[in-house]
């Protein structure tokens, strides 16, 4: 197993005075590992995810005091680094800046930006480490500048960005610092899902409600989008009393039922609707199939998993944001690779980057990795098309994609079968390993420098010539 020894990280805050120093604060972080993974969840160029023993870490670009130990510095983080030192966090959800994360009893923090108020604390000063913002909470959820919360005494509360009414107040009122009830005052809510200028909230009764923007048709009513038209109080969509899920991209919106139906709305530019067009619906459109088992979206694309643990992703694909081995974009929702071990996905995927967890509890990211929010060890801030696993350090198997020497290099790469190696000596043996050292895959008495890999699930793997000390990295499609 991949790993590395506990960490001591400390922070010096203060100015030295007569040699003394003011101020030292000292965190010691849990250990890293690349399994024992339970949600992530995906902001604008950063990662965060919740392990299984109760601990939150991050990685990717760290702004506005993402890391959450006290420093507004902006830093790029790697691999995976944990947030604070607790280990009672139970579920989290990310904005574009900030982030929430939640405990076994009902109370919620928020860290990050807080330029419109998002963290609901009285003010717009920005969170460098998680504060508690609300008590007595039952489901929250992250929008892109704004927060959704709902009590556990059933009433539905927001605060945040709110121009185009996405608080469902009653006002399109730039912005609330405080937490403000939603104008009906009911207290039969379920649970909401913020987007980026909209919200979603179910009953208990299973009926589906929405506020905010509505220029593209994202609130689901069956009005038709116009230029500022938005929803300022939440309003029943159809009369349907079976809705389990909802995400949200920048003008498209998903829906799960408990059927296990699949039902999309809104604008697909890309084919985000999953539609087979990028045709604009105001009301939602069910995509074929009755297995699918959650949901999830970012900006123009979507993802979802059926119950047999297969993922599936279209929309938009730069950057290859869909990890289907291509930046085409897909109007129909496409498998990733061909494994059915998926069991989580990000109700919100990052702007240009996405990921999940498999059954062993190991995470995979795929798409842009500028910040290093992919979190692989490769290396690079070097964008994937496929899955990419999450670990703890970089080069654990000394990869070099490109040696000073130019001594061992093969195309094509990223392949889905045979695979051409070019070495400045003969070729007699290969070994393919995957990220966790774990040697997958064998070749000796190999035939004109060729191996077939086409039975390798997609992924990156290490590939070690005749037993060398240093591999070449192998992305499979």
């Amino acid at each position: 197993m991949l790993q590395i020894l506990s960490t001591l990280k400390i922070q010096t805050k203060g100015l030295l005075a007569g040699g003394l120093l003011l101020s030292t604060q000292v965190f010691v972080n849990a250990q890293c590992s690349i399994t024992g993974w339970k949600k992530v969840s995906q902001g604008e160029n950063y990662s965060i995810a919740l392990k299984e023993d109760g601990t939150i870490w991050i990685w990717g670009q760290n702004t506005y005091g993402l890391l959450g130990n006290g420093s507004t510095a902006a830093t790029e983080i790697k691999h995976p680094t944990q947030i604070g030192t607790d280990a009672n966090w139970t579920d989290i959800s990310t904005g574009r800046n900030f982030a929430l994360a939640i405990k076994g009893n009902g109370d919620l923090y928020g860290w990050g930006a807080n330029y419109y108020g998002e963290q609901g604390t009285g003010n717009n000063t920005d969170l460098s480490a998680p504060t508690l913002i609300q008590q007595n909470v039952k489901a929250f959820s992250a929008g892109y500048y704004h927060t959704m919360i709902v009590k556990t005494d059933g009433t539905l509360w927001g605060a945040g960005y709110n121009d185009y009414s996405g608080l469902g107040v009653g006002t399109s009122t730039f912005s609330y610092n405080t937490f403000q009830q939603e104008a009906t005052k009911a207290t039969d809510w379920a649970t909401v899902t913020a987007t980026y200028y909209n919200s979603f909230a179910i009953k208990t009764d299973g009926t589906l409600w929405s506020a905010g923007a509505n220029a593209e048709g994202q609130n689901g009513l069956g009005t038709p989008g116009s230029v500022g038209a938005q929803t300022a109080t939440f309003t029943q969509v159809g009369t349907d009393k079976n809705w389990k899920a909802i995400a949200g991209g920048l003008h498209h919106t998903l829906g799960l039922k408990t059927n296990g139906e699949l039902w999309s709305w809104g604008r697909s530019l890309y084919g985000n609707l999953g539609l087979g067009n990028t045709t604009q619906y105001f009301t939602p459109q069910q995509i074929p199939g009755t297995t699918w088992a959650a949901i999830g979206a970012t900006n123009e694309s979507s993802s979802a998993l059926k119950t047999d643990g297969s993922l599936w992703t279209w929309g938009y694909n730069g950057y290859g944001i869909l990890g289907i081995g291509t930046t085409t974009s897909v109007s129909t929702p496409t498998k990733v690779g061909t494994e059915n071990t998926w069991k989580n996905i990000p109700v919100r995927s990052g702007e240009n980057s996405s990921g999940g967890i498999k059954t062993d509890t190991a995470l995979f990211t795929w798409g842009a990795d500028s910040y290093w929010q992919l979190g692989n060890n490769d290396g690079t801030a070097t964008n994937s098309t496929v899955p990419t696993q999450v670990t703890c350090v970089d080069n654990q198997l000394a990869v070099n994609d490109v040696s000073s020497e130019k001594k061992v290099s093969l195309y094509p790469n990223p392949t889905k079968d045979v695979v051409v190696l070019q070495s400045a000596k003969a070729v007699s043996e290969v070994k393919v390993y995957n990220l966790a050292g774990s040697l997958v895959k064998s070749f000796t008495n190999v035939s004109d420098n060729k191996i077939n890999v086409s039975d390798l699930s997609a992924g990156v793997y290490v590939v070690k010539i005749n037993d060398s000390a240093e591999g070449v990295k192998l992305i499979k499609k």
